[in-house]
């Protein structure tokens, strides 16, 4: 501007004028300043741009040759970080696929399920229900009713294959608001009594069985003997329940929708609340319509209460908690990761202090510093991290393989989006962490004093060594409190495996079938049937004994009745006392080695049309007739057929069989003669002088010669299905102690590194020491005893934390206190076993310097 005045002065322009003229032809002045200012900024940051790039370039090659010059230190990081982050991962895809997840319906908080009780035990729903909420209640969109069924799916030229379905009212893809994969979903009225069969398949069972046949939509199948026909096929990721394969229409009878059925109760259902509607609210509304019930039918709902939770809590239902203490383990083995970790960045980083000093001498600031050992820790940690997602899949694939068929929703996790990015912020944080460590007592040494060092340590050395003491001792804390909880666990199953199962469980076959109640829908062709199977079942080579049972022993399925007692006086129904009622062959109990107590077995002559048996279990006796002979009773129950109430004179008194929950007492128990009684779900027990597991074929062609339609399921020998009724407990003691045993061995390597490098450390004093007299003998004891000191130091501060971790598990044990003294005295004692053997190398390495080396320097 000052030029093109000046030469506008010269050719005759007054200043004024030429300075106005030269503003005008130059433009706006303050933009031409931003823009100027804006590209000198831009320019500034672009060479701070590249002088960062080019440092971090300088420092990632640097650190790569310091790590790889290293590979015992960068091995161990990276090992110790890839089990921490890996377990981590592995633990909380579980999680997350199980408890964070929500189901895949559209608003799924609003989709609930009822819960029922009645005089705080469990209870279900009747058929009219489904009536009563549908007219009175206002804040909900929709109800369903829903029950399982075992599905016999029948193929040409295949054996019968067993399937897991529910029957649902009509209405209920609409309330999970889910769409087909294929063809269409339940219409109105279609669920009404006497429709076309139809049904609905999942996408596994369409791909498994089907080959993924478009044209499978219209064809009939044949289900449990029935023709049905497939009207559409749901996706995987959204079939409710979890365990269902397939869906077909409930329907009820008209006799079954009258209040005079009130009693019978069997049924779930589920409900979706109107959007803008609290749960809290709906669930209000819930409480005030079953109350109003309980005042129509006193009788039959006396003490009833049903509340309503989300799908999703319905499921997870008694897995929070176990999931909850693994994961909080698996954290533990992060932390005790981490420690170590900390551990050996410190040592590293004391070992390099007249790197630093030289470095700092020469000009590098706090900062420069710091950002290269962060730069290291990132490079460890990202290598860790990745070789942890490695292991967590793999671990994921072992977990699959270990979780019980039970746990369903753990069988199916897969890892997960959100434990990749819990993943990486791990190792972003750590990584600074870490780098950041070191160079807090880096920075607190004097350049000087370091430099003068040569070797014997500094303050800050010192400063150093205490912070490795407090984080070894926070290790075997954190151990001991692991360890602790994994010896009650391992404790509370061992118990379970030794309970008395009230029978033998060597050498038994058990297997299941369920008559199609349109080919057996009378008793005498139900009775005949199980007759012959029976006795051809009898007639295989190495049958010892065989029988017949409604529910096999540890199946976990309740059929529970109320009774009375011929000469007592009369009770409200609701207040009549109930049993678990089993109809069986006889052959039963001389196939499971149940043992007859009092009276007689079941016997072949016991049957319809001769005067009524039942035979009771101890508990039953104890229970209901404590002072009385229970052989002199008659009981009535309620339950009918054709018009006649079932019971009978007690003829008998049995051994106590357990539940599916070995922790529960067993249940009472009344036993009806099969003959005597109906049923369609039929379970066999085989006892036989050689491998159960042989007669498989056998049975099969057994079924398959009396109905080729019916298909044999749940076969397993009696021993694997009491491995199974314990294999949520053996699931969960199985990882803990996994995760125990690995905190251990971390804990040992890190007071190893911590015991090594105060050897190192103090080599000039053990020199001193030992030409002043001390015996080797004497430094090794003395090494020892400091690594000793330590581990009962952390094993204090653990065992409190022990004990409080263990009030949190008591719930999960059987048969073992959360304060048993015997396993937190184990669990110490194994650490102090651990930890005298890794102070032992340094105690050696110790008691072997040589004085003359030690003190060369002076």
């Amino acid at each position: 501007m000052d030029m093109r005045v000046e030469a506008l002065v010269a050719t005759g322009l007054t200043p004024e004028a030429a300075s106005a003229r030269a503003l005008k032809e130059f433009g706006d002045m303050t933009d031409a300043r931003r823009y100027i200012g804006r590209m000198d900024a831009d320019t500034e940051a672009a060479r701070r741009r590249s002088d960062f790039m080019g440092d971090l370039i300088s420092d990632i090659g640097y650190a790569l040759r310091k790590l790889r010059a290293a590979p015992a230190f960068t091995l161990a990081v990276v090992l110790t970080l890839a089990l921490g982050i890996g377990a981590n991962t592995a633990i909380f895809s579980v999680v997350d696929s199980v408890l964070l997840r929500q189901p895949a319906f559209p608003n799924p908080d609003h989709l609930v399920r009822f819960k029922y009780t009645q005089a705080g035990q469990g209870d279900a729903g009747t058929p009219p229900d489904l009536a009563d909420y549908r007219t009175q209640a206002t804040l909900f969109d929709g109800f369903a009713l829903l029950n399982g069924m075992q599905a016999s799916l029948a193929r040409p030229g295949a054996d019968p294959e067993r399937i897991l379905g529910t029957r649902v009212s009509a209405n209920w893809f609409n309330l999970l608001r889910v769409r087909p994969l294929l063809g269409r979903l339940f219409a109105p009225g279609e669920d009404a009594f006497g429709a076309p069969s139809v049904v609905v398949l999942s996408e596994g069972v369409w791909r498994r069985s089907f080959g993924a046949d478009p044209a499978i939509i219209g064809k009939t199948v044949t289900i449990n003997s029935a023709s049905t026909q497939v009207i559409g096929v749901v996706a995987d990721s959204e079939r409710y329940p979890v365990t269902a394969e397939l869906w077909m229409p409930l329907s009820f009878p008209p006799a079954q929708l009258t209040d005079g059925v009130r009693g019978a109760r069997w049924l779930g259902m589920i409900a979706r609340v109107k959007d803008g509607v609290s749960v809290e609210r709906a669930n209000a509304e819930v409480l005030h319509i079953s109350e109003a019930m309980e005042k129509r039918f006193p009788e039959a709902f006396r003490d009833r209460r049903i509340s309503i939770v989300s799908v999703h809590d319905y499921t997870v239902g008694d897995m929070q908690k176990p999931l909850a203490i693994i994961m909080a383990a698996v954290a533990f083995v992060l932390l005790i990761a981490c420690a170590n970790v900390a551990n050996l960045m410190l040592v590293r980083a004391a070992a390099r202090e007249s790197e630093f000093a030289v470095r700092s001498a020469l000009g590098a600031g706090r900062g420069r510093l710091a950002r290269q050992l962060v730069t290291e820790s990132v490079i460890l940690t990202a290598i860790g991290a990745a070789l942890g997602v490695l292991l967590a899949a793999a671990g994921m694939r072992v977990l699959m393989r270990l979780a019980p068929a039970k746990l369903t929703s753990v069988a199916s996790a897969s890892l997960s989006g959100g434990a990749l990015l819990l993943t990486a912020g791990v190792a972003i944080v750590t990584g600074v962490v870490f780098g950041l460590l070191p160079n807090i007592g880096a920075a607190a040494g004097n350049v000087a004093t370091a430099l003068r060092a040569g070797g014997r340590g500094t303050r800050a050395q010192a400063s150093s060594s205490r912070l490795k003491r407090l984080i070894v001792a926070t290790e075997v804390a954190l151990a001991i409190t692991l360890m602790a909880g994994a010896g009650l666990l391992l404790r509370s199953f061992g118990n379970l495996m030794s309970v008395d199962l009230g029978f033998r469980p060597q050498g038994v076959l058990s297997a299941q079938l369920r008559l199609p109640d349109q080919r057996y829908d009378s008793l005498a062709a139900q009775r005949q049937f199980q007759e012959s199977l029976i006795e051809r079942i009898r007639a295989i080579p190495g049958v010892v004994s065989a029988g017949l049972i409604n529910v096999l022993p540890l199946d976990g399925d309740d059929f529970d009745l109320s009774f009375t007692v011929r000469g007592r006086p009369a009770v409200r129904p609701s207040d009549e006392p109930d049993a678990q009622v089993r109809t069986i062959t006889p052959g039963f109990f001389a196939a499971s080695s149940v043992p007859v107590l009092r009276g007689r077995d079941v016997q072949a002559s016991d049957r319809d049309g001769t005067e009524q048996v039942v035979v009771v279990n101890r508990a039953f006796a104890k229970k209901y007739f404590p002072n009385q002979d229970p052989l002199a009773q008659h009981l009535t129950l309620g339950w009918s057929i054709n018009g006649t109430r079932m019971g009978g004179d007690v003829v008998g008194v049995v051994g106590d069989i357990r539940g599916a929950e070995l922790s529960a007492d067993p249940p009472p128990t009344i036993y009806l003669p099969m003959a005597q009684s109906s049923t369609n779900t039929v379970g066999v027990v085989v006892r036989s002088n050689v491998a159960p597991a042989s007669l498989v074929p056998s049975v099969r062609g057994v079924v398959r010669d009396l109905d080729h339609l019916i298909a044999l399921f749940d076969v397993q020998t009696m021993q694997e299905r009491m491995a199974a009724s314990v294999g949520a407990q053996h699931f969960y003691a199985t990882l803990v102690a996994t995760f125990a045993a690995v905190a251990l061995l971390l804990s040992a390597v890190g007071l190893y590194g911590v015991i090594a490098y105060t050897v190192t450390q103090r080599t000039h004093e053990m020199g001193v020491r030992v030409a002043l007299g001390a015996s080797a003998s004497r430094i090794a004891r003395m090494v020892v005893a400091e690594g000793l000191t330590l581990t009962l130091v952390g094993a204090a501060v653990g065992i409190v934390c022990a004990f409080f971790a263990a009030r949190v598990i008591a719930s999960l044990l059987y048969g073992v206190g959360s304060s048993d003294p015997l396993t937190f005295i184990g669990a110490v004692l194994a650490l102090c076993v651990v930890a005298a053997a890794a102070s032992y190398l340094p105690a050696r390495r110790a008691a072997a310097v040589d004085p003359l080396v030690a003190m060369r320097g002076d």
